[in-house]
């Protein structure tokens, strides 16, 4: 099933279009970017930067819990909102895509859209310098959509997986630290 069939699937905003000139009398936001968006499809706040807005944005540009944005460029990352992230500014290189919960799960779409052979046809089918995806292209992907209760095991492994993986990484930087002032205690000696 196509992903239009599941979800609306638009650009964000020409920044351009609704730039304030001076910072007085101006709507501020903070922006995603790409840089803000991890390859695990994970947001960093940190990397998001201050957008200064002419008039009061629409919530269509906002990003809003349930979004999933897809970066247009490679590696074509796509990241599911929380309510952490709502409220971010998004930016004409990324893709919105706002699923239908009746219909699937946000979750499960991001996932989807992180496989690597969806991003493997992402890249087959840009062409040019750029590589960068349509909105369409992005609407046009066939998901295989199991039932809504296969969905939630899904993004319940999925995201128990991603847990496992900080705290072994958390733990690494731990071990890291103890054996470099181990060693440096030896050295002393």
């Amino acid at each position: 099933m196509e992903l239009t069939n599941l979800a609306a699937v638009k650009t964000g905003l020409v920044l351009s279009r609704k730039e304030a000139k001076t910072t007085d009398k101006s709507w501020e936001y903070r922006q995603l970017n790409l840089k803000a968006v991890n390859e695990d499809g994970t947001i960093n706040i940190d990397e998001t930067i201050p957008f200064y807005a002419s008039e009061e944005l629409s919530p269509n540009y906002l990003t809003q819990v349930g979004d999933i944005v897809v970066k247009t460029s490679e590696p074509y990352t796509a990241a599911y909102i929380t309510e952490e992230y709502a409220g971010l500014v998004i930016p004409s290189h990324f893709v919105v895509v706002r699923v239908d919960i009746t219909k699937a799960l946000p979750q499960y779409i991001a996932w989807y859209l992180n496989k690597d052979r969806i991003k493997k046809a992402f890249r087959m089918s840009c062409t040019g310098m750029l590589k960068q995806i349509k909105p369409t292209m992005v609407g046009e992907t066939e998901i295989k959509l199991p039932t809504l209760e296969r969905q939630r095991q899904v993004v319940e492994l999925y995201n128990i997986s991603r847990q496992e993986i900080v705290l072994l990484e958390r733990q690494i930087r731990q071990k890291e630290a103890y054996y470099k002032a181990l060693i440096n205690k030896v050295n002393r000696m």
